[in-house]
């Protein structure tokens, strides 16, 4: 008992986890969280107990529910409990339950005081990842496991456990005469972790190698450290240069960004598609992430954008202020407000100014260029993504565009003197009310 207990209390040290601060303990009630407890609790860890009922189980889950309760009030701690309907948010986000559960957990523990957030993974939670993703194709960082210390969207998550085997917590819970709760899905071979569990390993340790959950360990610590290095390397990247990355950091980069915003998981054949369209020097293209999310990449730089959420138009406000000579505009792009410019008052003469998002053939006569383009084409010179180019604001006299916000006005509404009479004018998004 004293060599694991020590072994974890080296791996929070190690890990800049105090005995003074709270550390939150997520129990489901089963072997592996309960003796994470018991254990932190015995090391003197301010431990504070979380539950997430997923209601996946009717009535075990609620004595599920209350054994924690129990739990929580014999050792005297503190616990925070939810239900949360896990079926019902997997099939409304049309995602796995193993993901829905996942997705439910995190955004319990971020609706949580600022702490770190133990959990029970262990060794043998470790070689089944490894297996699964090796399945799946993933590559070194995959493969390289759980990381006993992760920072995801400003949540601390702590794994303790990690060089323990299942067998001996159940064990060290045996000894001490300690109870938990059995999840009967646990055996069930419907799901492909546990037919890997109860019938893939077993025949590969029987039949090829009796060492096989210390060997593959062994493989995850090198790919690890390897993947230190890579991370480091990676990080140096952001959105706006990953383009001039070489494309196996490119791959990192972009799981690792997605990872970042709640999307753990990226099949091969989409990654490559964004690789592919983050090397196409222009335009823009949208890769499909899932149901909900999709990758705009425009000249380069990538861009989570939700699919059910369709942008509302913009709405705009226009001043205008009579005076002489001329205001030029800021230049630093179309439709970045807000922006100002001068037009001639006598071309405008009594006729009104509106304003309104650009059309498809519009035409612009660009200041100090004698033919018209079209409008589109000085916006694909601009860069501006095609998602994007809706919403930029055109400034019209009747039916003729005479200014392009934040980049310049009509040629033939040009001011020809510093002394000539104009119109000043400033346009402004409208706040949201």
């Amino acid at each position: 008992m004293q060599t694991m207990l020590k072994s974890i209390e080296s791996t929070l040290q190690n890990e800049g986890v105090k005995k003074t601060e709270i550390l939150y303990v997520a129990v489901s009630g089963g072997a592996d969280s309960v003796a994470l407890l018991h254990l932190l609790n015995h090391l003197g860890y301010t431990c504070h107990v979380l539950h997430l009922n997923h209601l996946l189980r009717g009535d075990e889950s609620e004595k599920d529910q209350q054994f924690v309760e129990t739990l929580a009030h014999t050792l005297q701690l503190p616990i925070t409990t939810q239900q949360t309907d896990v079926s019902a948010l997997a099939s409304s986000h049309s995602i796995s339950i193993e993901m829905a559960g996942r997705k439910a957990r995190h955004e319990r523990f971020r609706s949580l005081p600022t702490g770190p957030i133990a959990l029970g993974h262990h060794a043998d939670d470790q070689v089944e990842t490894f297996l699964l993703r090796l399945m799946r194709g993933a590559g070194r960082s995959g493969l390289s496991g759980m990381q006993p210390l992760q920072i995801i969207n400003g949540l601390t998550l702590v794994r303790p456990l990690l060089h323990l085997h299942k067998e001996q917590l159940t064990e060290w819970l045996k000894q001490h005469e300690l109870t938990w709760r059995e999840d009967a899905s646990n055996a069930n071979p419907a799901f492909q972790r546990n037919q890997l569990r109860h019938q893939i390993l077993p025949l590969l340790k029987n039949e090829l190698n009796p060492n096989l959950v210390e060997t593959l360990l062994r493989t995850m610590n090198v790919f690890r450290d390897e993947d230190v290095w890579l991370d480091q390397t990676t990080m140096k990247y952001e959105a706006t240069n990953i383009a001039t990355a070489p494309p196996f950091l490119q791959r990192r980069w972009i799981r690792h960004w997605l990872y970042e915003q709640q999307i753990p998981e990226l099949s091969f054949d989409v990654c490559e598609q964004i690789i592919e369209a983050l090397n196409q020097p222009d335009g823009s293209r949208r890769c499909d992430i899932d149901h909900q999310y999709q990758i705009e990449i425009a000249y380069g730089i990538p861009r989570l954008v939700e699919r059910k959420v369709a942008p509302t138009s913009p709405s705009w406000t226009l001043e205008e202020a009579t005076g002489i000579g001329w205001r030029k505009d800021h230049g630093k792009g179309p439709g970045i407000l807000p922006a100002t410019a001068s037009i001639s008052s006598d071309k405008l003469a009594q006729r009104t100014l509106h304003v309104r998002p650009i059309q498809p053939g519009d035409r612009f006569q660009p200041l100090g260029m004698k033919g018209h383009r079209k409008l589109q084409d000085i916006l694909v010179d601009q860069k501006i993504p095609a998602t994007q180019r809706p919403f930029i604001p055109v400034v019209c006299c009747d039916d003729e565009i005479i200014w392009v916000p934040g980049y310049c006005i009509a040629s033939d509404w040009r001011v020809l003197a510093p002394q000539a009479s104009a119109l000043h004018l400033t346009l402004f998004q409208r706040a949201e009310t």
